[in-house]
This record gives structure tokens, sequence and C-alpha cells, in this order.
């Protein structure tokens, strides 16, 4: 609603850098540089004039309190992360202040605990503690957080889960391509029925996750192999032995199971022990992160690899460089994930894999194919679509 209609509905809209980049048609950072003191920002006098115009007509007035810490910012940087007892962010944060250290800064942490106001409510305070810049790896898609680290003007990177927003670079993993590499490979081994345990749906990587999965099931429609999916309420390994107990009351004629990630995968193993069902020979598991301690079970995990270390460093130099340099291109990248084979993940049962007709790579493809939906958290849900319906 513009700002002259808040006026008569009795309400009082503080105007953003956000708004005036929309009004003028520009990219926020160009208009946050052209409005700044600074007169090296490279932008030519008439799109400066054009900014000029539209925050007078808008009546934006600076946020002087960011625009003064960050003009005599500290040597510090703020580094958020959504849990610290997550072994997952270990090398994302020790690879942080690793690089930060190196270009002169120390590095302050803190954990959102998966707490959208919480994470807001960080931001906030390390802006008054006058941080020269973030990395956040908290976000999630969306998030009314990314837009105030642009309106407090603080330089933002994103890792590891990326907001999507149009304003702030980030650092990934590529979870896509990734579980499709996993499903590829469930599917090599001969197993027809597959379950997937996502995680929460509100992080970029819970959705690419789950898009690999979906992209491989409606690849292969026309083959007959069913997929499900389910929801987890949280990340951890209790929550992963939960919804195993629910899966293996369920019925569903499933003998693999891929999860989010390694702490889910992990609760499932559990599940299958104590209900006396082997991996692999009657069920095969999978995760993704690649612990450290994943390797030393029994099963040995089979999973991706996930590139915590070097996340941690590219999303900490692209930081540097949006605080030295004020270069403000908005930049994303995805780094290639590699799939772990272990023990975890065996050929589908002889029973099972003999049944129907199929084509053969390692193992057959056969079986009816179930196109499915995130269901409520904790159950179980699907479509039947393609072949058999």
């Amino acid at each position: 609603m513009p700002a002259s209609d808040d006026k008569k509905a009795g309400k009082r809209v503080r105007v953003t850098i956000i708004d005036v980049a929309a009004k003028a048609g520009v990219h926020v950072s160009t208009a946050s540089r052209a409005l700044s003191q600074r007169k090296d920002h490279r932008i030519s006098a008439s799109v400066v004039r054009k900014i000029e115009r539209v925050a007078e007509q808008l009546g934006y007035r600076p946020n002087l309190l960011a625009s003064g810490l960050r003009t005599q910012r500290t040597g510090s940087i703020g580094l958020v992360v959504p849990n610290l007892g997550d072994p997952l962010f270990a090398p994302i944060i020790a690879s942080v202040q690793e690089r930060a250290a190196q270009n002169g800064y120390v590095t302050y942490v803190a954990s959102s605990d998966y707490k959208p106001d919480k994470l807001l409510s960080i931001i906030e305070i390390m802006s008054r503690q006058s941080v020269a810049g973030l990395v956040v790896a908290s976000f999630d898609l969306q998030d009314p957080a990314a837009d105030r680290c642009l309106e407090l003007d603080i330089p933002t990177v994103a890792v590891l889960r990326d907001p999507c927003h149009p304003g702030l670079s980030s650092i990934t993993m590529d979870d896509e391509s990734g579980v499709r590499e996993v499903v590829e490979h469930i599917l090599d081994l001969g197993h027809r029925s597959i379950v997937y345990i996502t995680a929460p749906l509100a992080a970029s990587t819970a959705r690419n996750r789950l898009a690999g999965f979906m992209a491989v099931a409606e690849r292969e429609a026309a083959a007959g192999c069913r997929f499900d999916v389910i929801e987890a309420d949280t990340y951890d390994i209790e929550e992963g032995e939960r919804v195993m107990g629910r899966l293996i009351g369920s019925g569903l004629p499933w003998t693999a199971v891929i999860c989010f990630n390694d702490l889910l995968a992990v609760g499932a193993l559990v599940a299958l022990k104590s209900a006396g069902i082997a991996c692999p020979d009657q069920v095969s598991v999978t995760g993704v992160n690649n612990l450290p301690f994943v390797s030393l079970l029994s099963p040995s995990l089979t999973t991706l690899h996930n590139a915590g270390r070097e996340i941690g460093l590219q999303g900490a130099d692209l930081l540097m460089t949006l605080i030295e340099n004020g270069d403000n291109a908005v930049r994303r990248v995805l780094l290639p994930s590699r799939l772990v084979r272990r023990d975890s993940a065996g050929p589908a049962p002889p029973t099972l894999a003999a049944a129907g007709p199929g084509r053969s790579d390692q193992g057959q493809r056969a079986v009816r194919r179930q196109r499915t939906r995130p269901s409520a958290r904790g159950g179980v849900s699907g479509q039947h679509v393609g072949a058999g319906g």
C-alpha cells in the first residue's frame, strides 16, 4: 500500500531502501550505493539523480544508526547457524572463523534454533554491535530477516540455505542434483519401492532435495516404481527414529529409505534395529551430509558428502569482498555434492527384485510407480499416477 494510503489508514510505515529501489527500477544495492556518502560507487550521475528523486518523492529517510555503524564498523563479523549442537555446522563455523581471522576480523557466532523471530533478533543485536557483515546459515525461503539485512545495510552472505532473495548472494550445495544421484543409485540396486523422509519444507535445502527426489520419480513414471514421501517435524536422531517407527507400521511395501540428512538416517537405523529389520539385507538407508561419525556406524552409512568447509571458506571470502570492495553484485554459487557409497545401501531383497517387468542396469527398475506429495507432518501420502493409476 502506498505511503499516502497508510497515512489515511492511520498507519506510519517507514519507507525502506527496498521501496526506493523498486520504484526506481534498480537493484537494492545500486540504490543503497547511490544514496550513500561514498563517491566511488561507479554509478552514472543520471541514475544517481533518478534514485535521489524517487527517494525524495517517497519520503525516504536513511537509517542513520545503521549508516553510522557501517561507516564506523568494527573488526568483527557475525555468523548465525540454526543449531550449534548439530555437527553439520562445525566445519562451517571453523572455516568462517579461519578466513575472517586471516583478514583481521573476529567472528561472533550465534544460533537461531530454527526460530525466525530469534534470527531477526540476532540480526538486530549484531547490527547494534557494529559488525562489518554477516554470514547466515539460518535463512528460510523468502525470509523477512533477509529483507532486514538489506534495510540495515549490512553486507550479508547466505550459506547452506538460500533465501532466494534477489538482493543477497549465497553459497550452497547442489542439493537437487545430489539427491537425484542418490535415487539413481538406489534404483540401480534394484529397489522399486522407495520412501523419502524430508525435513520441514521452509528451507531451500528441504525444497531442493525433495525436488531432486521427485525429478527422478516423474521421469521414471512409466517404469512403475513406487515413491512415497513422509515429512519429519525436526532434523534430529530422535525424530528419525520416531518417523521410521511409524513407517514400519504403515504397511507400505518399501525396501529403501532416503533421508534428508544423516541424523534422521541414524534414527531410522535405530528404529530398524529395534524392530529386528536388517539393514541393508531387508531395507537400505541413506543420508545426506557425510558427518564424521557415520563411517563408523554398523552398517556404515551411504550418504552425500556436504562440503561444509568449502561453504564456509567461500562464504567468508565473498563477505570480505562485499565489505572491503563494496562489491554488491549478487552471486549464487552451487557446490557439487559427492555420493559416498557405504554398507547401508545394498541390493533389493531378491523376492521383491524378481517381481514384475523392468530393465536391467545393476539391478532391475521394475514395479509400480507412484507420484507423491509432501504429507501432513509425520504421515505418508501419495497419489498414483502414470502406469497403474
